[in-house]
């Protein structure tokens, strides 16, 4: 998976996390400036915490890689195959749509802004009982951003004039349009998720709540003001604005007769912020080892696990951008928390090469230990020349660079086949192998043209 889909899948599901605790737990309660806070931190933490390596935190995951590594039975030291471009990638759907919907909201956007801007120029300053305003001409309904309210006198009556204005001064002096634009901001990337848009409302709807509070407590009739609420219709004509006959009168209503909270009823945060934190910390530890498993191909040995620890975590602490580090016989390779791999070869040309880019390099691990091959006490006796000279099996052999493959190739070094595969080795000292088969070789030849002939077989002496 991309890391950029990771990204999304693990901030989405800690915005699901929030708005859940919010929805069940928060919403009902009449603290609606602790709600505010809340709602805030729902929207930087879950986009926050992806971005930090948290992996030193979970123990526990070091334990389940050398559980997982316990009971393989394929782990084995790795011939480095070649990563042939496949066809289609079809993960680039999905981050294709991301980035058509992230286009189209961003017009959106710019759109409104524009439309802001036009109403804003066309609007003219004026006062009403010390609370400047910006007055309209257009029919729209109350509104403010930043530290501008705009209103139309002439479709109101003056009765309701100062309710109205003393609502939109209270967004204005509480510094609401940062709250909206954080959240549009959330939308924007995080359009495709429903639940986003629940986190939206409600947190629109919470800042109307405290609004309505703050108003009441500055002076203004109850029955005034909720009566100017229900004669105001209109939402906003814009998204990223607070307006004064924002939807869902009725919650608001109720909420403004609704008994106060009791102070007890705040242990809901205290038991309630604990628990949200460690379930977006748990799925940040359990979405980065699902990546680094996934990450891991099964002949891999990592030096995480083995007993070279301190040496390892050092490297670690000098390199914050590598992830982890696997060796073979022929490459050392280094994979980085971008998602990109580098292969150095394992030799003083290459050992020499990634030590210059990251340090000393943490010690080589041994190989795995070779299993005991059971003896077969019933298996016929071997030969009296089989058993005097058992045949060995056949070393990979270098290949001879012709003078042509060279004039192609100017950047090889040398080349190496096995039974299996088939080694490059570059002058920088970056080896790339392929599998010794039809389509392997078809491949290598498609990049480096025609494979050269393998030496001739050492004839066999006849001993007479």
């Amino acid at each position: 998976m991309p890391a950029l889909l990771l990204y999304l899948l693990q901030v989405n599901v800690g915005l699901a996390l929030f708005y859940a605790t919010y929805r069940l737990v928060l919403r009902q309660t009449t603290f609606h400036q602790w709600n505010r806070l809340f709602l805030l931190a729902g929207l930087v933490l879950p986009a926050l915490l992806p971005l930090f390596d948290l992996s030193r935190f979970f123990k526990e995951k070091q334990q389940l890689y050398q559980t997982l590594q316990s009971f393989s039975t394929s782990w084995q030291v790795p011939q480095t195959q070649a990563t042939e471009t496949p066809a289609f990638d079809f993960w680039l759907i999905p981050v294709l749509l991301f980035w058509l919907g992230v286009g189209l909201m961003t017009v959106r956007l710019v759109v409104q802004i524009a439309s802001l801007y036009h109403i804003h120029r066309k609007s003219g300053h004026a006062s009403y009982q010390g609370i400047p305003y910006r007055q309209i001409e257009a029919e729209l309904a109350p509104f403010s951003f930043g530290k501008a309210i705009y209103f139309n006198p002439g479709q109101h009556p003056p009765k309701d004039w100062r309710p109205i204005l003393e609502h939109e001064h209270t967004h204005v002096r509480q510094w609401h349009t940062l709250d909206i634009l954080l959240m549009e901001i959330t939308t924007l990337f995080n359009w495709f998720n429903p639940v986003v848009w629940l986190l939206r409302k409600a947190l629109k709807q919470n800042l109307e709540f405290l609004t309505d509070q703050q108003t009441l407590q500055a002076g203004i009739d109850r029955k005034q003001y909720q009566f100017s609420l229900l004669q105001t219709t209109g939402a906003a004509p814009l998204s990223f604005t607070s307006s004064f006959s924002y939807p869902s009168l009725k919650h608001r209503i109720m909420m403004m007769n609704k008994t106060p909270s009791g102070k007890a009823q705040k242990i809901r945060f205290v038991a309630v912020v604990p628990l949200l934190l460690s379930g977006l910390l748990a799925c940040h530890g359990i979405a980065g080892s699902s990546e680094e498993l996934g990450e891991m191909q099964p002949q891999e040995i990592s030096i995480s696990t083995l007993p070279f620890q301190n040496q390892y975590d050092a490297f670690l602490e000098r390199n914050p951008s590598v992830r982890r580090i696997t060796w073979s016989n022929q490459a050392i390779q280094v994979h980085l928390k971008s998602g990109t791999k580098e292969q150095y070869a394992s030799t003083p040309e290459g050992i020499a090469q990634a030590e210059k880019k990251y340090g000393t390099l943490p010690v080589p691990p041994p190989p795995p230990p070779v299993p005991a091959v059971p003896v077969d006490v019933a298996a016929p006796p071997l030969a009296p020349d089989a058993a005097l000279a058992p045949p060995p099996p056949p070393p990979p052999f270098n290949v001879d660079i012709t003078r042509d493959f060279k004039q192609r190739n100017p950047k090889v070094q040398g080349l190496s086949i096995s039974e299996e595969s088939i080694y490059v080795v570059s002058k920088s000292g970056e080896v790339e192998s392929f599998d010794n088969t039809p389509s392997g070789r078809a491949a290598f030849e498609k990049k480096f043209g025609k494979l050269p002939p393998p030496p001739p077989p050492v004839p066999a002496k006849n001993d007479e």
